[in-house]
């Protein structure tokens, strides 16, 4: 009896894990985020990037396989606000310097060409580095354009 349950629930546990994989890729790519209208923009300035190969949970989530998790649970979140129109907790784009400093460091192969950080005379990216300053502090447009719906009078957030 026992073997039975823990082997139905091993079989169910690996069935969910592969439906979520399928699910997770099948959401993760620019061109499914930007059914959304508020997303639209971003992905426009994206493809202009030197970006562009990279899908947008490549950068916009948290490592690991929880960071998938927390990524979709966050997509749910998006999909209730588009259709109810509730925005009073603003979306904001989740970006790790763990995302930035995996591929600059040369640790993914699947990206051979990717321009590696070096230290000049002007920037030492190792202090950066350990000073746990922000990629962003310096290169805040890298992925794509920012901050494209607000105004600096605060108007267009609502007007997409």
């Amino acid at each position: 009896m026992w073997k039975k349950a823990i082997l139905g629930g091993l079989i169910t546990f690996v069935a969910s894990y592969i439906l979520f994989q399928i699910g997770y890729v099948a959401t993760s790519g620019p061109f499914f985020c930007a059914k959304c209208h508020e997303v639209e923009k971003y992905v426009i300035s994206w493809q202009k990037s030197p970006h562009n190969n990279l899908n947008c949970l490549e950068c916009h989530q948290p490592p690991g396989e929880l960071g998938k998790i927390h990524a979709k649970a966050r997509g749910l979140n998006y999909v209730f606000q588009h259709f109810s129109g509730d925005f009073t907790v603003p979306t904001r784009a989740i970006m790790s310097d763990h995302n930035c400093l995996i591929c600059h460091l040369g640790d993914r192969d699947r990206y051979p060409n990717t321009v590696r950080l070096t230290n000049t005379s002007k920037v030492n990216h190792y202090e950066t580095i350990q000073n746990s300053q922000s990629c962003l502090d310096c290169h805040r447009s890298a992925g794509h354009e920012v901050d494209m719906y607000v105004t600096p009078d605060l108007k267009g957030a609502k007007e997409l």
